[in-house]
């Protein structure tokens, strides 16, 4: 049967802004529990653009806080633009935050020098990764303080708005062990990167109550074999289809 075939920009909308990589419409990340927060993603590229929640936070731009601002004071936010206004079809106790802003290619550079090898290799946890399919909302890379979740492709899109080019992406296959391992962990906890956040190989995002915390180590410490079983051959088998959890972009300028 042949189906009609529509175009991502045709998704192109205030809800769907786009993309700082590529400029594709950006689109929910389905898929992701409710609980780990709100994010899109690039069908195009793969960038991942967080946004808020409780496994990933950051400061958030200027002119951000303003755009989202309680309606008469009420918790909640309004409709992008419209300021101390419900959103149309709305009651004024009922807002509704529908947009938000993806920041710019300059904003997502940023991010990625922040990153960048002593060779001046670009190093990222892969958004593409079989890890992350895999796990959804426990991904280790979910856990961040970032805003941005790159793809080799993403990476590429972004350099060559500076003249750059990636010459080679390359797996890190340690780094992409314990990725996988850490995203298994994560599976049973209710913080995110317990292990890995302690050793400052992650961000570390705990539990919100005491117990939760203890509880935490006992199941990441209990379940540490078991999940390191899984994690090899998984995550070996993914470098092989080069969707390995960990990557390196070697760049070279025009």
């Amino acid at each position: 049967m042949n189906l009609p075939h529509v175009p991502l920009e045709a998704g192109a909308s205030p809800e769907n802004p786009p993309c700082p990589a590529c400029g594709e419409p950006l689109f929910p990340w389905v898929g992701m529990p409710v609980a780990s927060g709100i994010a899109h993603r690039c069908e195009a590229c793969g960038l991942g653009v967080l946004s808020h929640g409780e496994k990933f936070d950051f400061p958030r731009r200027a002119g951000e806080d303003e755009a989202e601002a309680p309606v008469g004071g009420a918790p909640g936010r309004t409709s992008p633009g419209v300021p101390g206004t419900p959103p149309t079809g709305t009651s004024a106790d009922v807002v509704v935050d529908n947009s938000f802003d993806p920041g710019t290619a300059e904003d997502a550079l940023a991010e990625l020098e922040l990153d960048r090898d002593g060779d001046g290799s670009y190093l990222f946890d892969n958004r593409a990764s079989f890890a992350c399919w895999l796990t959804g909302g426990a991904w280790a890379g979910l856990g961040t303080d970032r805003r941005y979740r790159f793809t080799p492709h993403a990476v590429t899109d972004l350099v060559a708005s500076r003249d750059q080019v990636v010459t080679r992406t390359r797996q890190r296959p340690l780094r992409g062990i314990a990725v996988m391992w850490q995203s298994g962990l994560n599976m049973f906890t209710f913080g995110q990167n317990i292990v890995m956040g302690a050793f400052g190989k992650a961000h570390r995002v705990e539990g919100d109550r005491p117990w939760k915390r203890g509880l935490d180590w006992f199941i990441s410490i209990a379940v540490a074999i078991p999940a390191i079983v899984v994690a090899v051959p998984f995550e070996l088998i993914a470098i092989l289809f080069r969707r390995g959890a960990a990557s390196r972009a070697e760049i070279q300028v025009l």
